[in-house]
């Protein structure tokens, strides 16, 4: 039985289901809601290893189904695709009680989510999401955007959607690369809630680089809780909670930006989070001594090499153009112990620097 987690908001509250029965509910859910037309919005390669369960699923739909495949990559998410996708919508004359589907990663739910939020000032929108990235983060909190101009999710939206169904066997199709990606935003979660949150993500990410058997349910489960609850309490980074959720991500987006996106986003947020760590530790946030029990911990995760040749000054300008800063000063999340993060520090370019040089000698 799927386990359903609320989210619980001033408007437009919904669930997320969890388990092997999310596609079945995902179906009553679509037929309940009367909906006129609906378009799926799939990553090529999902498509590619799923496409008897997809089609046998969308199948049961009641209403009139359209297909758009899309290449899932950082060059594919922009204004062109949903340019694209408008116009697959208009000619199919969708209305307001339309919907679009997301099946796929955090790329396709970010995209799908844009074009949703803004055809006819927003129709219905579903997530079904296909990697561990997505699972544990993005399909949740309602931030859509695409990339303009090589920065990040630099346009966007925040819309909510209607429903998340999220199928965990999905992820057996996973290379592991995109696992590993999936696991730098679980990383993230280990450090926002309390102890033993932290324990339970720790042994989990531990089996997944060792190839072992994560409880990748449990995992999902336990981030979407945390999620949940800091997307309940601020929903719009109004009062400044959300902002604990873009832990290691300032850093993150610079450095896959500065890769050309060969780096994977996950790859980045691991990065970018070790970069916050260090500087949390340099600026006195974090006792040295939780900073080197830290690190032993997490002493199994291993970076893509590929990090110590990025040049720490063209990371740091790419972190100056973060939508998330205000007057050219880089707005840092950081941590003082486990569930204590602290957003909005400012600290100066040297000691930022340090940290980027830290991680690239010590991956």
């Amino acid at each position: 039985m799927a386990k359903k987690i609320k989210v619980n908001l001033a408007l437009n509250s919904y669930s997320v289901c969890i388990g092997n029965d999310s596609l079945n509910l995902f179906v009553n859910e679509i037929n309940q809601s009367k909906i006129t037309k609906a378009i799926v919005i799939v990553d090529s390669n999902v498509n590619k290893h799923h496409n008897l369960l997809i089609r046998k699923t969308i199948s049961l739909i009641d209403c009139k189904t359209y297909f758009f495949s899309l290449t899932a990559s950082e060059k594919h998410k922009s204004l062109k695709t949903v340019e694209k996708i408008y116009a697959c919508l208009d000619e199919n004359n969708f209305d307001r009680n339309s919907a679009v589907i997301a099946i796929g990663g955090g790329i396709v739910g970010d995209i799908a989510g844009f074009a949703a939020s803004t055809f006819m000032r927003g129709i219905k929108f579903y997530q079904l999401p296909t990697t561990l990235l997505s699972m544990v983060d993005s399909s949740v909190g309602g931030k859509t955007g695409v990339n303009y101009n090589n920065r990040k999710n630099l346009i966007g939206t925040f819309f909510q959607p209607k429903a998340v169904f999220i199928y965990p066997e999905f992820i057996k199709s996973l290379p592991k690369r995109e696992l590993v990606s999936g696991a730098g935003e679980v990383f993230k979660y280990s450090f926002l809630a309390d102890l033993k949150y932290y324990k339970l993500i720790k042994s989990n990410l531990e089996k997944l680089f060792n190839a072992e058997s994560a409880d990748y349910e449990k995992v999902i489960t336990s981030c979407l809780k945390i999620k949940s609850d800091v997307v309940q309490n601020d929903e719009r980074e109004i009062t400044g909670l959300r902002k604990i959720l873009n832990l290691g991500h300032t850093f993150g987006h610079a450095f896959e930006t500065e890769s050309k996106y060969k780096l994977k986003h996950g790859e980045a947020v691991f990065a970018g989070i070790f970069c916050a760590l260090s500087l949390s530790e340099k600026s006195g946030y974090l006792d040295q001594k939780k900073f080197d029990e830290i690190l032993q911990d997490f002493s199994f995760i291993n970076l893509p090499k590929s990090i110590s040749k990025i040049n720490s000054e063209n990371v740091y300008k790419k972190m100056i153009g973060d939508k998330k800063n205000l007057n050219s000063k880089i707005k840092l999340v950081l941590i003082e112990d486990i569930g204590n993060v602290i957003v909005d520090v400012v600290l100066e370019k040297s000691i930022i620097i340090e940290s980027l040089d830290w991680v690239k000698k010590n991956i």
